[in-house]
């Protein structure tokens, strides 16, 4: 999977101050979808995790990108802000398959935790708390007046706290593509043109592709097994 890790330096580099949501987008620039609450609901959990896992590096890269002078201060500020929103939405999906009984998605989630929970003090000092699940929260009045040095020592591109927040995210999205690969296998192994039913889906389509009305009409099998078949599946990325 390849994604663009570039920003537009007629802003970035530019004095003009831009918002946390600008940034957010930025982040999720590969699905976009996977930025907001409603784009997230019903979206396939590997989907999300992947995206997520995307999104997070590419925070690390433009967190590293700056200065640090007080001439990027909020632009600052606003990149920390949007790392928080994707640092959660990451935890969250992570957290989401481990419940459901994923291994990998288990190491993941303690490593992000312990790995944040190690850095919660710095955090804290610059108006960022660590709450009791693992995310990420603001306190406005504080990080709004931190001294920039403190943003620098943690966030910047020479920070440890970052180059780790990155390796984790490598590794999310690393385990999010072979989830990914091995839900579309699946579906194959079940589907009933495989047996000789003429009534499942037509030789060489997609497995996520949706068929006719008629062809769900025909297929006399349990819920279960219709959503195995991975009809109506939500994949928003860009592959």
């Amino acid at each position: 999977m390849s994604y663009s890790s570039s920003f537009s330096s007629a802003y970035t580099g530019a004095a003009a101050s831009l918002s946390s949501s600008y940034y957010l987008r930025n982040f999720y620039v590969s699905d976009r979808y996977a930025q907001t609450a409603a784009g997230r609901a019903g979206a396939e959990p590997d989907t999300l995790s992947l995206s997520d896992g995307i999104a997070l590096r590419r925070a690390v890269r433009q967190l590293g990108s700056f200065t640090y002078d007080e001439s990027q201060s909020e632009n600052i500020r606003n990149s920390v802000l949007a790392y928080i929103s994707t640092y959660n939405n990451a935890l969250s999906s992570v957290s989401a398959q481990a419940a459901d009984g994923d291994s990998g998605m288990k190491r993941l989630e303690r490593q992000l935790k312990s790995l944040t929970d190690s850095y919660s003090g710095e955090l804290d000092k610059m108006g960022i708390t660590v709450d009791k699940d693992g995310t990420l929260k603001s306190r406005e009045n504080l990080f709004k007046t931190t001294d920039l040095s403190k943003f620098a020592s943690l966030f910047s591109k020479d920070s440890d706290y970052m180059q780790r927040i990155s390796a984790c995210a490598k590794r999310i999205q690393t385990h999010s593509e072979t989830l990914i690969q091995t839900r579309r296998r699946q579906p194959a192994a079940n589907n009933p043109a495989d047996t000789g039913n003429t009534d499942g889906p037509a030789e060489g389509s997609s497995p996520d592709s949706k068929p006719q009305a008629p062809q769900i009409a025909a297929q006399s099998m349990d819920l279960n097994i219709l959503c195995n078949t991975g009809i109506g599946a939500n994949v928003n990325i860009i592959l």
